[in-house]
């Protein structure tokens, strides 16, 4: 029976934020010159970082353990993640700072489904989503670059375990988000932008500090550098467990919080 429930809700979601998905698509088709633009955003934002990463190797053929195929790896992994979860559920949870001041949030409170859920994924982006193709494209490169080392393997562990830290992110996002709700601007949604930042970095740029600080203590690793080692052949499927298994433990820790602060909340008008 809770299985049959578990599908059901599943289900349910799933046919909410399709529609959601769709209202933001024919947005796109209306507003295409938007979307045009976002494309070229794209081509300036890889210009960009190809450029500097050519500054930062012109001298030399590693860095801090990186060769420089690896590094557009790195950032490849970080523009998908970076301007999906933006399309996704980012300016979203942004946003709520704003709702939470002017009291929309109580709308929020009031529909049939999770609090949550609805403040995460209520709307969505294609001109976001639309950037994460520079990721891709560095992405390829690197895959194109080394047909001769790396595997299909390699490659379908490195997506998934892209897919887990898609996960990790939503969750410390959440996390940051929820003490919003309760107290707007505290601040922290943009200490949550400037930890994902760092992640644009191999985390051996931290030396010993950054492996017990990303890996154990904020998990700022499973974001970008272990997706990376993955397509490298670096590291085993144990790592995309642990990676789930941390982000399941965030994500309960969210919800806790997003509860407590839920609590807390003062409408608008009362």
């Amino acid at each position: 029976m809770k299985l049959k429930g578990f599908r059901n809700t599943a289900k349910y979601y799933w046919r909410v934020w399709r529609r959601i998905v769709n209202g933001a698509l024919s947005r796109g088709y209306i507003y295409k010159r938007e979307l045009f633009i976002s494309l070229i955003r794209s081509i300036y934002v890889v210009l960009a970082q190809i450029i500097l990463l050519n500054v930062i190797f012109s001298d030399t053929q590693m860095y801090v353990g990186w060769s420089k195929s690896e590094a557009y790896l790195v950032i490849g992994i970080w523009n998908i993640l970076n301007y999906t979860s933006w399309a996704v559920f980012g300016i979203n949870l942004i946003r709520l700072e704003s709702s939470v001041i002017d009291g929309s949030f109580d709308y929020i409170l009031l529909k049939p489904i999770s609090s949550s859920w609805l403040a995460s994924f209520g709307d969505f982006f294609i001109y976001n989503l639309s950037s994460a193709i520079s990721g891709l494209v560095l992405v390829c490169y690197y895959i194109i670059t080394n047909l001769g080392s790396i595997t299909l393997v390699n490659v379908c562990f490195g997506f998934l375990s892209m897919c887990v830290a898609f996960f990790i992110w939503y969750s410390i996002f959440l996390i940051f988000a929820s003490f919003t709700v309760s107290s707007p601007k505290n601040g922290l949604l943009a200490v949550a932008k400037e930890l994902l930042g760092i992640t644009k970095y191999p985390i051996d740029i931290f030396k010993n500090v950054g492996d017990i600080l990303f890996c154990a203590i904020i998990p700022l690793a499973f974001l970008t550098t272990v997706p990376a080692k993955f397509f490298m052949g670096e590291i085993s499927f144990k790592s995309i467990l642990y990676g789930l298994l941390v982000g399941s433990f965030l994500y309960l820790g969210a919800r806790c919080l997003w509860r407590f602060n839920v609590k807390k909340y003062n409408s608008a008008g009362s």
